[in-house]
């Protein structure tokens, strides 16, 4: 009885090993991915924070020129307010797809979290599951063993009480 016990864990092992590696390569993707995501999102702020500061700059540097040729030039300074518009245009816009990345990149850690979730109950449900099939697999077997010890131990007997009958007429075994 623990023979066969023991045989048919052994037999479901590599199953579950497998299953369990699967799992952990999943769980690994995901913590690649995310950490791949993070450092996307890093490199996008910090990208938009030195275009941040290089377009003050030159706005900075705009308007130091502009106080020098206002006596000079009225046309000047009206294309150097264009051009401070273009400049804070392009930091907001900048500003707005850093605003939208990072939204995606919440969005999308808030997704990996439900499935690792979800991958976790499915875990638990499947290593249910195994707990019930083997317990099954387990009565099986027993009912079989047995069944086949009492048909041998049927044969046995009646062979043993009445050896004519399991001969032919002329004396020879069916």
């Amino acid at each position: 009885m623990a023979l066969l016990t023991v045989a048919a864990v052994l037999q479901q092992a590599p199953a579950v090993q497998a299953q369990l590696e699967r799992i952990a390569w999943s769980q690994i993707v995901m913590a690649v991915a995310l950490g791949l995501v993070t450092l996307a999102m890093l490199a996008v702020a910090v990208g938009a924070f030195l275009l941040f500061r290089s377009v003050r700059k030159a706005v900075g540097a705009v308007q130091s020129q502009v106080q020098a040729l206002l006596p000079k030039a009225e046309p000047l300074l009206t294309a150097a307010g264009k051009v401070a518009s273009d400049a804070t245009s392009v930091s907001a816009t900048a500003k707005e797809r850093a605003e939208e990345i990072l939204t995606t990149v919440k969005d999308l850690n808030e997704r990996l979290r439900e499935l690792a979730t979800e991958t976790e109950g499915r875990v638990r449900d499947f290593g249910a599951v195994l707990d019930v099939v083997q317990a099954e697999t387990r009565e099986i077997l027993l009912d079989a063993a047995a069944t086949a010890r009492g048909v041998h131990t049927t044969a046995e007997t009646l062979a043993a009480s009445n050896p004519r009958k399991l001969t032919g007429r002329r004396g020879h075994p069916k």
